[in-house]
């Protein structure tokens, strides 16, 4: 992949610039991962608009998830055979493009049900390139030090700070009835920092620890592959054998996942706006930006401090499943009736999310010997994905559950 960088791969390069800056380009990574996701989130106002009657929100995260593990499975065999330049760039700019466009789609097709599926065929293919880039971005990140698949998650909180604000921010500039205006700006924007990730990958590329890394993967295969006796061009990773490595790391990460998507955006969704003044839709708003924050806190914390280890990090992990209780009972019944409640819960759920997400991407690659650290940082996305995608579909059952509401599609 990069055999033909000719650089010292005996010691990393140690300049603290170099570190800062190669972290902050990961970081810029992982605000492209989650970006289009937090992008239909937090414009959900909008395809409300557009689409009434429907749970437009249930129906765009599906979409977006629907194929992802399956592609991460399949990424595993097939995307280590291609560049991480070719890969990282191509899905940067094929997302960006799907942005600029969303916003189009309405004006291009008239009738509101084709403009629909069209919408909903593009978000599809939004989150099948979003899957495989961030399969790509942690199979890069596990080749570094751990610290740097910190950064990535990090980044990836950072991107729904920045959906949430970059929303309000077109929201309030325009008047309200120029709801369409300020979503064409907002997706213009969105489409423009995709861009801007690319650009940091380039000079990610040209850093010489990047360089330092990328040769040292370049020869561990090297030498894997003629210490072999399969003759293959690559080296050979036993994925039972590195399941068996990392299945602790991949259960917590598809267990927080799995939680925090059964119950956000769709059941926390339900939360009405109770005895306050603010209006319905500066609380959805609020309330959403409440999750970002604590989720970009929690993901960003391991860089100063790391409270679990490997062997009980599934303790939190499966004590955060009361949430499903906490969050049923501010929907139906309603036990707890203030805002209070609402906005303290979401930033421990938001929080815990980060957090021990977080941990499980870091510690898995740990987990596995040099030649299989690509492989495994796709493996914990796999599973990271997969979590998400049975979410999925378990909040619709949730959905009915709590409402009762037997015609879910309205």
């Amino acid at each position: 992949m990069t055999a033909e960088i000719l650089i010292d791969i005996s010691t990393p390069p140690s300049l603290s610039f170099q570190f800062g800056a190669a972290w902050a380009c990961f970081c810029l990574l992982g605000v492209g991962l989650l970006f289009p996701f937090n992008c239909y989130i937090a414009a959900s106002t909008y395809f409300n608009d557009l689409y009434p009657n429907v749970p437009y929100t249930f129906l765009m995260s599906m979409a977006y998830n629907f194929f992802s593990w399956i592609l991460l499975f399949v990424s595993s065999k097939i995307m280590p055979k291609f560049s991480f330049r070719v890969r990282i760039n191509a899905f940067l700019l094929m997302g960006a493009a799907i942005l600029f466009l969303i916003p189009f789609i309405s004006k291009m097709i008239p009738d509101r049900t084709a403009s629909m599926v069209v919408s909903l065929i593009l978000t599809f293919l939004s989150g099948s390139i979003s899957s495989l880039l961030f399969g790509t971005v942690m199979g890069l990140t596990a080749l570094f030090p751990f610290e740097y698949t910190g950064a990535v998650m990090s980044g990836c909180g950072v991107a729904g700070i920045i959906a949430s604000v970059l929303r309000i921010i077109t929201y309030v500039s325009m008047p309200a009835s120029a709801l369409t205006a300020s979503s064409y700006l907002y997706f213009f924007l969105a489409g423009g920092l995709l861009i801007i990730c690319f650009l940091g990958f380039i000079v990610l590329l040209n850093l010489p620890i990047t360089r330092h890394y990328l040769a040292v993967q370049s020869k561990n295969n090297e030498n894997s592959i003629n210490n072999s006796s399969s003759g293959g061009s690559t080296p050979q990773v036993d994925m039972k054998q590195l399941l068996r490595k990392v299945w602790r790391e991949a259960f917590v990460v598809f267990t927080v996942f799995f939680t925090t998507l059964s119950l956000f955006p769709g059941i926390t969704g339900l939360v009405e706006n109770i005895n306050s003044g603010l209006s319905s839709d500066w609380f959805g708003i609020l309330f959403t930006l409440t999750f970002m924050v604590g989720d970009l806190i929690g993901r960003t914390a391991p860089k100063w401090f790391i409270i679990f280890t490997p062997n009980n990090l599934w303790m939190p992990t499966v004590a955060r499943l009361v949430f499903f209780v906490l969050f049923a009972l501010c929907v139906k019944p309603l036990v707890f009736k203030s805002i209070a409640f609402y906005f303290v819960f979401m930033f421990l759920f938001s929080l815990s999310n980060g957090y021990l997400g977080t941990l499980a991407m870091m510690f898995g690659p740990t987990k596995a010997s040099e030649h299989e650290k690509e492989v495994t940082g796709i493996i914990m996305s796999f599973f990271l994905n997969f979590g998400i995608w049975v979410a999925t579909w378990f909040s619709l059952l949730l959905l009915f559950l709590i409402t009762g509401n037997k015609d879910i599609f309205g």
